[in-house]
């Protein structure tokens, strides 16, 4: 083996060593990343599930407050507000049969051809 023949042997086994150490830290790389992805998935998981849990609670907060009683108690207290006695209650009979007409109003001639133009025209357009 001639001198020229160990130092290509040698400058491929650098190489060689080289080019796996590069792809041993390119799959290092990626699996850091794969577990920060991971990781920034589960805590967005727990804050989805935490969100939904404040829902459920302030649907409930709402409900309550928003109960029958709550809203009788705040109308009485609050605003001063009693509910109604029978003697309050006044009834009126509304008449269907009645019917309204507005006259038409008086136009001068120039609105009346302006009318008829426009009626034309949508005429001739379809």
């Amino acid at each position: 083996m001639g001198q020229d023949e160990k130092r290509v042997s040698v400058v491929k086994i650098v190489l060689g060593t080289l080019v796996c150490f590069v792809l041993l830290s390119a799959v290092i790389l990626s699996n850091v990343q794969q577990l920060q992805v991971a990781s920034e998935i589960s805590k967005k998981q727990q804050e989805y599930t935490d969100l939904q849990s404040e829902n459920v609670r302030m649907k409930s907060d709402l409900a309550g407050k928003t109960s029958n009683k709550n809203v009788q108690e705040y109308a009485e207290n609050v605003l001063g507000m009693h509910p109604l006695h029978s003697s309050q209650v006044e009834y009126m009979q509304i008449q269907k049969d009645d019917v309204v007409e507005i006259p038409e109003e008086d136009q001068n001639l120039f609105v009346k051809i302006k009318i008829w133009f426009d009626d034309f025209v949508a005429y001739l357009q379809g």
